[in-house]
């Protein structure tokens, strides 16, 4: 063990005791007021696995004591801990041998988690939501005739399945010449209408894998009477990486579309090793599908990913790019030097979320090569985005 990054377990100690004091107790928000929940993802039988943290402490580990006891080889007998203080949610790794990861990051200190965060308790991984149960009577009458609904319209949605594919297009800065499309996906049923709402219930059955796979087969299913020199960016998962079933998923789409450029979008939250983004590298080149890792600086930017292991596009996160018009010189020449350092390492530098002319010139001029954003088109249905010469009605076909 690393003792130099490792604090000692008394240190833990204290500074959990400094955040419980600095919360306040006094002002403890009723467990019937605020209410947290860590969705698990455990086993594969499509039960819910949903786990509502209303002791104190909330323990993790493979020891049966626990308040959560995985049965996980990469578990520690006492992982984890985790504290409710006023409307904060608080947590610590208890010295464990694989580490507690918050967003793909090491623990080595208490910190506090938020609504969607994602935890690794060695290779297991949880979800966290906060849920608020003051609400009138009728509010939640409806939450809960809506949740019933969309529960029933998932299973038709997966079977069906019943995805619809969006297109967001990508550009070149400049030239302005569209050069590709991210997938997205959609849905008509009743409570299902958005992703969020989507893998929502998808996470309380433990399908987010299965459904993520569901929307790249149904994009790129979608993608023949598009553009075949464009490149299609797909999405993953969290709950996916680190399983082989995404290369077998991957593999079986290339087997489908031999000739279409691919590049899969990594998100650093999900990601628990350089080791398992190296395999995951291989894997692509083997199968030549690009790696694009997405939403670079909403987190911690993690440069040993980008070092290590660097991708073929680096998608700037919305939060670093809206805004660089108005900027102050720092902040830009902040972007400029990491657009430097992703060019030494032949990576081709895309800003997400550009809304404005000013910020599409900014942009150019700070670097970066592609981008995408409302300026250039939102996500929308394929037909907006067939080309003039396959609008005859025989290859309208989907």
């Amino acid at each position: 063990m690393n003792n130099e990054k490792q604090p000692h377990l008394t240190e833990f100690d204290a500074a959990f005791a400094a955040e419980m004091e600095a919360a306040d107790m006094e002002n403890i928000v009723p467990a019937d007021e605020v209410l947290w929940v860590l969705h698990a993802h455990i086993n594969e039988n499509g039960t819910a696995q949903r786990l509502p943290v209303q002791c104190q402490p909330f323990t993790i580990g493979r020891h049966p004591e626990n308040t959560v006891s995985i049965s996980n080889g990469t578990v520690s007998g006492h992982h984890a801990e985790i504290l409710v203080a006023g409307d904060q949610l608080l947590i610590r790794d208890r010295d464990s041998t694989n580490g507690t990861l918050l967003n793909g990051r090491r623990l080595y200190t208490v910190e506090a988690l938020r609504d969607n965060d994602i935890l690794h308790f060695g290779n297991v991984m949880f979800t966290v939501q906060k849920d608020s149960a003051v609400t009138q009577i009728r509010t939640v009458a409806s939450d809960a005739a809506s949740e019933a609904i969309a529960q029933v319209q998932f299973s038709t949605l997966m079977s069906r399945p019943g995805v619809e594919p969006y297109f967001q297009p990508i550009v070149r800065l400049g030239s302005e010449e569209r050069v590709g499309f991210e997938v997205l996906s959609r849905s008509q049923f009743i409570g299902l209408e958005t992703p969020a709402k989507m893998f929502k219930v998808a996470a309380q059955r433990t399908s987010e894998a299965a459904l993520s796979r569901i929307c790249r087969l149904e994009g790129m299913r979608a993608t023949n009477v598009l553009d075949p020199s464009m490149d299609f960016y797909l999405n993953t998962h969290p709950a996916e990486l680190n399983d082989q079933d995404l290369i077998y998923s991957l593999r079986d789409l290339r087997q489908r579309y031999p000739d279409l450029s691919i590049m899969l979008e990594v998100h650093e939250s999900g990601v628990t090793s350089v080791d398992y983004l190296r395999c995951l590298r291989q894997e692509l080149n083997d199968l030549s599908i690009g790696l694009a890792y997405d939403d670079f600086g909403a987190g911690q930017a993690r440069l040993t990913e980008l070092i290590e292991v660097p991708p073929d596009v680096l998608k700037f996160d919305v939060k670093l790019v809206q805004g660089l018009s108005t900027a102050t010189d720092a902040r830009r020449s902040t972007v400029a030097g990491l657009i430097r350092i992703v060019k030494d390492l032949d990576v081709i530098p895309l800003a997400e979320g550009i809304e404005t002319r000013e910020e599409a010139e900014i942009c150019q001029e700070l670097g970066f090569e592609l981008a995408q954003g409302y300026l250039f088109g939102k996500g929308e249905p394929v037909k907006k985005w067939i080309p003039e010469e396959k609008t005859t009605p025989e290859k309208l076909v989907l």
